[in-house]
């Protein structure tokens, strides 16, 4: 009876400090990005060729501390392609994949982050593994609104790789 009830009473007695941090950032931000999505590996007419195709991306992020944060990113290309593998010999089609990915957020400086993580390339014909690496800088518009340009790499282990470069926008939330 003697614990419960000090359970109760003791908060009634403690002192709390309130901190003003007008400052303070939201802990989750949800972005949207708009790029092109570079293909090294391409095809077209039988022939290995640089393909750019348009994506989008929907991420959203959960900030550990200052400099750390996690995520969950998804890119949707919106055009079927062909590839060609790294071996050189075998074609074949991807028809408006989705990307998603878990990654580890680094930001060194206020506006400047860096990304690695691992997801998977999920289309009608196969899914694939791959490691995402990328940076992106930012620039706050309006209160917890920002405007950034990203530049990711994505390599989809023994197939292929592509890049992508975007402009998105992201809200704090």
């Amino acid at each position: 009876m003697f614990i419960l009830f000090s359970g109760f009473i003791t908060p009634l007695f403690c002192q709390e400090i309130e901190k003003e941090d007008t400052d303070q950032k939201s802990k989750h931000r949800v972005s949207i990005t708009m790029g092109h999505t570079h293909i090294p590996a391409g095809e077209m007419d039988s022939k290995k060729k640089v393909l750019a195709v348009p994506s989008w991306g929907l991420d959203y992020n959960y900030q550990l501390n200052r400099k750390w944060a996690v995520g969950i990113h998804s890119d949707f290309i919106t055009e079927t392609f062909t590839v060609i593998d790294f071996e050189g010999d075998k074609e074949f089609e991807r028809e408006r994949p989705l990307t998603m990915t878990l990654v580890g957020i680094y930001k060194p400086h206020e506006r400047w982050s860096f990304l690695a993580g691992t997801g998977y390339e999920i289309a009608k014909e196969e899914n694939l593994s791959l490691l995402r690496l990328g940076i992106e800088r930012g620039w706050e518009i309006e209160k917890e609104w920002e405007v950034f340009v990203t530049l990711q790499y994505d390599l989809k282990f023994s197939v292929y790789d592509s890049w992508m470069i975007g402009i998105g926008f992201s809200k704090g939330i």
